[in-house]
């Protein structure tokens, strides 16, 4: 990214960010609380997208690959980047988190499938007890 600049309405949140990051390695963000590291990864996953009056100024130095190219969806950014830090779902259940990347990646064809990869999962992680 080239001269990044994020913005929620009027208010820029971050400014003139220009940085390489490396393919197929880890990168960290360290800073501390509040100076945008969140923001910025928000930014290049494209789930800002979805904030009305959210902008991204900038530009990237190959526009074939950056996530702000308009060919890049939400999801196909999600699906090929992640980033962690303490647990931040959804505003939604455990089952519609659970049901997030099955759903978008359409890998259920019915309700009753999505469910029982929904319960697969969740049990596959030590989240399910009946």
């Amino acid at each position: 990214m080239e001269h990044l600049s994020f913005f929620y309405g009027e208010k820029r949140a971050l400014e003139d960010i220009s940085i390489k990051i490396q393919p197929n390695m880890v990168t960290a963000f360290i800073g501390p609380s509040g100076c945008g590291k969140s923001t910025f990864l928000r930014t290049l996953n494209r789930m800002n997208d979805i904030i009305p009056g959210a902008r991204v100024d900038g530009a990237s130095a190959s526009t074939a690959t950056t996530s702000t190219a308009p060919a890049w969806t939400w999801s196909r950014c999600a699906a090929r980047s992640g980033w962690c830090q303490k647990s931040n779902p959804f505003p939604k259940s455990i089952f519609e988190n659970a049901a997030y990347g099955i759903r978008i990646n359409r890998m259920a064809s019915s309700k009753s499938e999505l469910a029982g990869r929904v319960e697969e999962s969740l049990k596959q992680a030590a989240l399910w007890t009946r």
